[in-house]
């Protein structure tokens, strides 16, 4: 999902995935190509100028949109990394999941509801300029960011994952089951429902003429599918190493390498002839101070090697995974996806004891599906109290 950096808003990294350029391009088309006929008499050039600026500020909006999200999960304890422009919107990625139910219905309705308030003020304001005789292509602009923020709020509530919708519906069922895995399988499951039915509604649409829109349905469907399929494994996942601690799977007393080592000594000495492929980087007293990876070598020209230093080329520890021997794997599992670098350093009082790798944990989690094979009842989920 990365991007281009556009700044900080509200205290938010925020960001604009390419994807973003063909989502602004069917904006500004679809306004331009609409215009004519509610505000008839201008030229090609200012449809599209007016097309143009319109999709600018609905991409202002998907922006505002996101932006509620990351506000309630921060006001909700859940640590939010950033805020990303994409194809189909935005996406705002938080580093946990919400401690109780009313926590995360608040996250999920925030962004809805911000899409409706932003249909009425646009509606408002537009009534208001139509009152007092302003051009009728800026009113034109005007109705129509009224009319598509009102669709996507609408569109966002509906109940199935990965929509803000699907996580209404997973906190409501968080509520009443009081399982968040149970209620995560209940919204995929629903979202899977939700797939289909747009698939098919767009295949209806292709067939009746309307080409672009019966794909682009049955493109979000796709879509649908997919993240709610992907969240579904994840709550089996879940489900299956729910009694697994990190000390169960980690590598324990990992190697080490110090900081004051060159690149090309530290390959000579510790890469060759040796399968790990990541060292945590201690100072003299022992300390660790950072992770060095291969990721991190090949950032590094080899001309470079000899005059740089590990400690020089390290993983900030600010930058490096954490935890405890005692912490639930299925926690560490949303660690591990925003890391940096797919491992987690293991520390007990300090003192680093154990690494985990990605590789680690697919095995695992593989050996306990085999053990637990997931049902596919959703009655058959049993009751915890931790958060998904």
């Amino acid at each position: 999902m990365g991007g281009i950096p556009l700044g900080r808003l509200a205290g938010f990294p925020v960001s604009a995935n390419w994807s973003v350029f063909v989502l602004l391009w069917l904006f500004a088309w679809s306004l331009a190509s609409t215009l004519p006929d509610t505000t008839p008499g201008y030229s090609a050039v200012g449809y599209w100028f007016a097309g143009t600026a319109g999709a600018l500020v609905l991409l202002g909006c998907l922006l505002v949109h996101e932006l509620a999200h990351a506000v309630f999960a921060r006001r909700g304890g859940v640590r939010v990394i950033d805020v990303t422009l994409w194809l189909f919107g935005g996406v705002t990625r938080l580093a946990g999941e919400a401690a109780t139910p009313r926590t995360a219905f608040r996250i999920a309705i925030s962004g809805p509801v911000t899409s409706l308030l932003l249909g009425m003020f646009f509606a408002a304001a537009t009534y208001g300029l139509r009152g007092t005789g302003g051009p009728h292509i800026v009113v034109g602009v005007g109705w129509w960011l009224a009319a598509v923020n009102v669709v996507l709020g609408c569109f966002n509530l509906l109940p199935g994952a990965p929509l803000d919708g699907g996580r209404v519906l997973k906190a409501f069922l968080w509520r009443r089951y009081r399982d968040p895995v149970r209620a995560s399988l209940g919204a995929a499951r629903a979202g899977r429902m939700l797939a289909f039915i747009l698939i098919a509604f767009g295949l209806v649409e292709f067939l009746a003429g309307a080409i672009v829109g019966g794909v682009w349905l049955a493109f979000i469907g796709w879509f649908i599918f997919a993240a709610s399929r992907e969240q579904e494994v994840q709550s089996l996942t879940r489900q299956a190493i729910a009694d697994v601690r990190v000390r169960d799977v980690m590598t324990a007393n990992p190697d080490t390498a110090p900081l004051d080592i060159t690149l090309d000594a530290f390959i000579q000495h510790y890469l060759l002839g040796h399968r790990h492929s990541a060292y945590p980087v201690v100072d003299r007293r022992g300390d660790v101070i950072g992770l060095i990876t291969l990721a991190q070598l090949r950032r590094i020209v080899p001309g470079r090697r000899a005059v740089t230093t590990v400690g020089e080329a390290a993983i900030p520890m600010c930058h490096v995974a954490v935890a405890s021997p005692a912490d639930n794997l299925a926690d560490v599992l949303a660690r591990l996806r925003i890391s940096c670098d797919n491992r987690v350093l293991v520390f007990e009082g300090g003192r680093l004891v154990g690494i985990v790798t990605s590789s680690d944990l697919h095995r695992l989690i593989d050996v306990y599906q085999l053990l637990s094979p997931p049902s596919h009842d959703m009655s058959s989920a049993t009751a915890r109290s931790e958060p998904a």
